[in-house]
């Protein structure tokens, strides 16, 4: 859901960019999101087929999928390619989401969370933070999926207070639907990490909701999982985090100068077990005023860890162990496992320092 949202942010911005006159400089952030927001109400339905390459541990993986959407809440998206996940089903009617497994005939069932009528997502406020945290500039005319593009560069303003609402982005926007077409994010060092196309796009074809109705294969294994009891992480004290978590939370002896412990998140899947894995998550924060530090160590009960660190990833030594760094725009990263526990560290250090806090954990 996160991908979706993700698409559905970028889709929004790039059409109010360019559906309010293309490249007027004297627009304001706030006003390119109002004029977003009033492109988005004249979009009902649409189809694509997406794909998604990614590079992982110096290897490029992509995934095909045909996707189709209609408002309110309804999608359906089949998996075409890698080979070990084609077919693999996502339906939502707006109530109920499926996902089903052809290659192991199982079914995941999960009711839409309940959500107040009166809350509604603040589109206008999310796409005005992040024009504003970015440098803007427009790249001319392309061709791309036989149609014309603008193409236009996003990259973080150096002084943004929050890396995270800016990314390093280049974007090719349909010049007839005014529809992303495709986006490549890229690393510090400009190298691309990510790259989303979206080809065979269609607009408001009058989608039938049939097309988002799912029964369940015959014998297949349904396990149904309920949004509603899935918490978000709890913040604690360490204390309280060591008394909660089924493992011994590794510490560092080693933190940036400047860096204080603030405080600890905890969560785990009980919630919504998959596939038999079962995880514990506790998250160590620490900030030097607006600029901070995450640990994260995740005990495996069951199962294992098949995350994957996107971008190029250099192997560092971890006291013995090989890890895996990836530098970020404004952040860095840092993975490797020892005994039942993966460690993460991210945050707005360099790698020499991240690296010093990792051989300090006991």
């Amino acid at each position: 859901m996160t991908r979706a949202k993700t698409l559905l942010v970028l889709l929004l911005m790039c059409s109010a960019l360019f559906a309010v006159g293309c490249i007027d400089e004297q627009l304001t952030a706030e006003q390119i999101a109002e004029q977003m927001q009033q492109k988005e109400e004249g979009i009902e339905d649409y189809s694509y087929t997406m794909y998604i390459t990614s590079s992982s541990f110096g290897q490029d993986n992509v995934m095909e999928s045909e996707m189709i959407f209609k408002k309110p809440y309804k999608m359906r998206s089949v998996v075409k390619q890698p080979a070990e996940q084609t077919g693999t089903l996502t339906v939502s009617d707006g109530e109920t989401i499926w996902i089903y497994d052809p290659h192991e005939n199982t079914v995941i069932q999960m009711e839409m969370p309940d959500t107040p009528e009166d809350i509604q997502i603040d589109y206008v406020g999310m796409i005005g933070g992040i024009l504003n945290e970015s440098d803007v500039s427009f790249s001319g005319l392309e061709e791309f999926d036989n149609r014309t593009v603008y193409v236009m560069r996003l990259r973080p303003k150096e002084e943004t207070e929050n890396p995270l609402f800016a990314s390093n982005v280049k974007v090719w926007i349909d010049k007839e639907t005014w529809m992303p077409l495709k986006y490549e994010i890229y690393d510090e060092d400009e190298n691309p990490m990510i790259s989303f196309e979206i080809r065979n796009l269609k607009v408001n074809t009058g989608i039938s909701d049939d097309e988002f109705e799912f029964e369940i294969p015959d014998g297949a294994e349904v396990e149904v999982i309920d949004l509603n009891e899935i918490k978000p992480p709890e913040e604690m004290t360490l204390e309280e985090a060591k008394d909660t978590a089924g493992f011994d939370i590794l510490l560092p002896s080693y933190i940036p100068d400047g860096y204080e412990f603030d405080h600890a998140l905890f969560s785990n899947n009980s919630a919504a077990l998959v596939d038999d894995q079962v995880f514990e998550r506790v998250t160590l924060v620490y900030e030097n005023g607006d600029e901070w530090l995450h640990i994260s160590e995740v005990f495996f009960g069951t199962g294992s860890s098949d995350m994957a660190v996107m971008g190029d990833a250099e192997t560092v030594s971890i006291n013995g162990s090989e890890g895996k760094f990836v530098a970020f725009t404004q952040t860095n990263l840092l993975r490797w496992t020892t005994g039942d526990i993966e460690l993460t560290i991210t945050g707005m250090v360099d790698k020499d320092e991240i690296v010093k806090v990792a051989e300090s954990m006991n």
